[in-house]
């Protein structure tokens, strides 16, 4: 069993770290350049995005969800334990504390495991970014 509780403070650390973590995956979606922490918590005060971590029956923190002014979904869950449907039912929740009429989520191509997560809930998929890099000569 899994709660959430609107994110404090002192758990932007927690946050900044899962999304740091994640972006060493190159999985992220083509857009998103990680923010210094500092800008970061700067951007959380100043828009309405609604962090909320991810807590078990003990406390322990498992990853975060968030909703943004834009009903953009976001969510991490600490590797150690994916896989698990804590994520599936934190976005479940997560949707349920903030009811809109339309949700979306941005997932790169070779996420398997969100592109599952989203699928289970009813989302479906809308459309394709396409990227091209252009190489810097050194």
């Amino acid at each position: 069993m899994i709660k959430l509780e609107i994110c404090k403070e002192e758990d932007y650390h927690f946050i900044y770290q899962l999304v740091k973590d994640f972006f060493k995956k190159n999985l992220n979606v083509t857009y998103l350049k990680l923010e210094t922490f500092e800008e970061f918590v700067k951007r959380a005060f100043i828009t309405n995005d609604k962090y909320f971590i991810v807590k078990n029956n003990m406390d322990d923190k498992l990853g975060f969800v968030h909703i943004m002014n834009n009903n953009e979904i976001g969510y991490f869950i600490d590797p150690k334990i994916q896989g698990r449907g804590i994520g599936t039912e934190a976005v479940r929740q997560l949707m349920e504390l903030n009811p809109r009429e339309v949700y979306f989520a941005t997932i790169h191509n070779e996420n398997k495991a969100s592109i599952r997560l989203v699928e289970k809930l009813g989302f479906l998929p809308k459309g394709t970014i396409f990227e091209k890099k252009l190489v810097k000569e050194v």
